[in-house]
């Protein structure tokens, strides 16, 4: 009667050890806990989750792709799509601007701490949470924002 109680026990630690459990991964780049470069400026989004990304005219079609993947993954959450709002950091260059809506300039010396290849996920308070290169898979991006927004649900 006694190894009838015992086995589920022993059975669940051999599992664990020989088994062991993947969990802790994150899709996205997991950035240190900073305040974002772009984040101070005057006309930034407080209170709102905000996904941005540096938009110029020397990666036009990179860029309006990036701005569609990041239109997809906001309207993808959902309820929680009051709570987030995206964000073009543009670059300075008169030559071919890219009309998008919620731009705010950008420098093009400031160096953004995972690059610009792709788009940033920051916080309602500013802070830097995710970065996603471009060719991410809008799947697995649009459940990790929303297990984020899910976690996260007092804040923003």
């Amino acid at each position: 009667m006694g190894l009838l109680c015992l086995a589920p026990v022993l059975a669940a630690w051999l599992a664990y050890w020989l088994l062991p459990p993947k969990g802790g991964r994150s899709y996205g780049q997991l950035l240190p806990t900073r305040p974002f470069t772009a984040a101070v400026q005057p006309g930034w989004p407080r209170g709102k989750w905000v996904l941005t990304a540096v938009l110029g005219a020397e990666c036009h079609g990179r860029c309006q792709q990036r701005w569609h993947a990041m239109r997809q993954i906001e309207r993808a959450q959902g309820e929680a799509t009051a709570r987030m709002t995206r964000v073009a950091l543009q670059v300075a260059d008169p030559s071919a601007p890219l009309e998008v809506p919620h731009s705010l300039p950008h420098e093009a010396e400031t160096e953004l701490p995972a690059g610009n290849q792709g788009f940033y996920l920051i916080d309602p308070l500013g802070n830097q949470v995710m970065f996603y290169r471009d060719g991410a898979d809008p799947r697995q991006v649009i459940d990790e924002v929303a297990k984020v927004l899910k976690v996260n649900n007092g804040l923003g």
